[in-house]
């Protein structure tokens, strides 16, 4: 009897181990991923709640929520939560969209990052890039592809012995399954060795869904030449730079300007400090009644300040 209540007891400890360790993996790999029905999630409604009071108290104003448009959940572990909301609000009876970034950790504390008018409600959320050769275009936050990634790292680590960390997902292709089978080709920005880079990495799995690391090389893939690379899913980063450079340039000219639509976002990272980015955003702008389409370069720093780099008028597309 005794044997049976210590075999049962180790066995609830492994179990709780398991379930700790599973839960402390990080969700969708540090890719935000939209919420799908963010109006019936408690924990968006509770952020937005949140977010709503705290800007409310911050800015001395009647701020009311009207209605939540959007949602995104980041990395999270142990029940933490890292979101991104776009919001249709009142403040002081006028109407506006707001984009707010709000953070819960494993105890239900909430912390306000960040809150900008913006123009999220109009934002894309599926990133698509072109196919080349016989692997065609995959979703950025698929399972399979994170799991792709999560087992060439492991591999890659116990080839190389360096410690690799996986940053985000920058482009993910694959080869149609077969009988189980499927291929991956994955861009991913990553940290091997405290150094922040990006690796595209072959990966194949079996129909016993083992993975395979076939290649790993380590480069700038989905860049541009002048190392940009286009941003096309809801993201906070990009559109809380354009905001910012439409306010600042409005202030500088005492001119003001407004966002019509955003055709281009792209971003550069920055080697040296993983917090810091450079923004480029192409978009149409209001000026004086008239239309224009401006090309604006945004920088900002570890600590989250911007600085708008240069604004000037351009032929810049989608």
């Amino acid at each position: 009897m005794k044997k049976s209540l210590q075999t049962a007891f180790l066995l609830s400890v492994f179990t709780a181990i398991f379930a700790l360790a599973v839960s402390a993996q990080p969700y969708g790999s540090g890719v935000y991923k939209a919420v799908d029905k963010p109006k019936e999630d408690a924990g968006v409604g509770l952020a937005a709640d949140f977010a709503v009071k705290e800007q409310s108290a911050k800015s001395n104003k009647d701020i009311k929520l009207a209605e939540i448009l959007k949602a995104a959940d980041g990395a999270a572990k142990l029940g933490a939560r890292n979101l991104q909301l776009c919001l249709n609000v009142t403040t002081d009876t006028k109407s506006s969209t707001v984009q707010a970034i709000v953070s819960m950790d494993q105890y239900s504390n909430f912390k306000l990052h960040g809150w900008s008018k913006s123009t999220c409600a109009g934002s894309g959320i599926s990133p698509a890039f072109k196919p080349t050769t016989d692997y065609v275009a995959g979703e950025i936050d698929g399972i399979g592809a994170d799991l792709a990634a999560q087992n060439a790292i492991i591999q890659q680590s116990e080839k190389t012995k360096a410690k690799i960390t996986f940053g985000e997902m920058i482009k993910v292709e694959y080869k149609e399954p077969k009988m189980g089978w499927a291929d991956f080709r994955l861009c991913m920005s990553v940290i091997n060795n405290g150094k922040s880079g990006r690796a595209q990495v072959l990966v194949s799995k079996d129909q016993y869904q083992n993975y395979k690391l076939k290649s790993w090389t380590d480069g700038r893939c989905g860049e541009s030449a002048d190392g940009f690379t286009k941003v096309e899913q809801f993201m906070a980063g990009v559109d809380l730079a354009a905001d910012f450079a439409v306010m600042k340039h409005s202030k500088d000219t005492g001119i003001e300007h407004k966002i019509v639509e955003i055709l281009k976002r792209e971003e550069k990272g920055d080697e040296t400090n993983l917090m810091a980015a450079t923004y480029r955003i192409c978009m149409k702008i209001s000026e004086e009644g008239k239309t224009e389409v401006i090309q604006a370069v945004v920088s900002k720093d570890g600590y989250s300040n911007h600085k708008l780099v240069s604004w000037e008028h351009s032929k810049c597309t989608k």
